[in-house]
């Protein structure tokens, strides 16, 4: 064979490759748009504030987290004995009702959450900042606990306006604090599927106590409070939401669980003190 047909001859087997190479670099540019539809999350475009579209503004709640000493709970309750006891003494110049006083059962030990509400927004909030500022006898109190604690932390939320309203709770129960930690730009998303998940999942009408999303903490982080009258309370009822509405409730966590960087759940048992049982 001359030099000719070797050049001629490669150059058609050249072309004859071309369009294989091509149908798989098409072929592989529409998997990666496949795989890259079906992982990849779009951010949904915020046409409004969070606080607008779920909550009542003038409405906010505070959760305190103290981590005690161990060797120094029985001082810590007392102090926090007399603390309760100071705000309702104040009352008058004091803004915000207590929702409940809790140690931790299961999860963190030694630890305390107490969660207020202030209805006349952060207006009320900056009105108790003032007036504690200057208050002798709040800093002797805040002087007595400080010692006792290893750390503490507070967080502000607004309440989901489509879970139930707070209802104080008679004796005896016991509440699960579930924490969400979404990602960033998903809160929209979260709050229309859980706006259908709550008539699922509150199935008794009594389990719903609470349910928040931040505003000065850790953004982005959704709170759930339910309430049992056991463990074994708590089981059952979950157990039944997944076999009532087995189809709805497996497709809202199937859409729920991508917008969740991580998640925590705690059971929390009402201090003797607490306004909720």
């Amino acid at each position: 064979m001359n030099s000719g047909c070797v050049l001629k001859t490669a150059s058609l087997l050249r072309s004859a490759a071309l369009p294989a190479r091509q149908i798989q670099s098409s072929s592989s540019l529409q998997e990666k748009g496949f795989l890259g539809s079906f992982f990849e999350r779009k951010v949904e475009t915020q046409q409004q504030a969070h606080s607008d579209k779920f909550a009542k503004k003038e409405r906010i709640t505070e959760i305190q987290s103290h981590n005690v000493k161990p060797d120094s709970i029985d001082k810590y309750l007392k102090a926090q004995e007399n603390l309760i006891g100071y705000v309702n003494a104040n009352q008058d110049v004091l803004h915000g009702q207590c929702l409940g006083n809790f140690s931790v059962l299961i999860g963190d030990q030694d630890q305390f959450v107490h969660i207020w509400r202030y209805d006349g927004g952060y207006h009320a909030i900056d009105e108790n900042i003032k007036f504690l500022e200057t208050s002798k006898d709040y800093k002797l109190i805040m002087n007595d606990m400080k010692p006792l604690l290893r750390s503490r932390e507070s967080e502000y939320f607004l309440q989901f306006s489509f879970w139930p309203e707070v209802e104080m709770r008679s004796p005896s129960h016991i509440y699960e604090l579930r924490s969400y930690h979404l990602k960033p730009g998903t809160m929209v998303e979260w709050g229309n599927y859980w706006a259908k998940a709550i008539k699922l999942r509150d199935y008794q009408r009594t389990e719903a106590y609470m349910g928040l999303f931040s505003q000065i903490g850790e953004l982005y982080n959704v709170k759930h409070i339910w309430c049992y009258e056991s463990l074994e309370a708590r089981q059952q009822a979950r157990e039944v939401v997944w076999q009532h509405t087995q189809d709805q409730w497996q497709e809202i966590v199937a859409r729920t669980v991508p917008l969740i960087r991580r998640m925590s759940s705690r059971v929390l048992k009402p201090l003797p003190s607490s306004t909720t049982q």
